[in-house]
């Protein structure tokens, strides 16, 4: 996987993290060609990283 699309699977994971609550759907329904598994890869790896940290 390329560093490109890396870097938009973080951004948008970060975007999920500090929107409005209410808004992910349309923030998923925006960004559906991330949707894939490596998109869940990468959100699994941001979770036990802040689960680590106790977020």
């Amino acid at each position: 996987m390329d560093e490109q699309r890396q870097q938009a699977y973080l951004t948008l994971i970060e975007r999920l993290l500090n929107c409005p609550n209410g808004e992910e759907p349309e923030i998923l329904a925006a960004n559906r060609e991330l949707l894939d598994a490596g998109f869940l890869q990468r959100v699994e790896a941001v979770a036990e990283m802040l689960s680590q940290e106790g977020e």
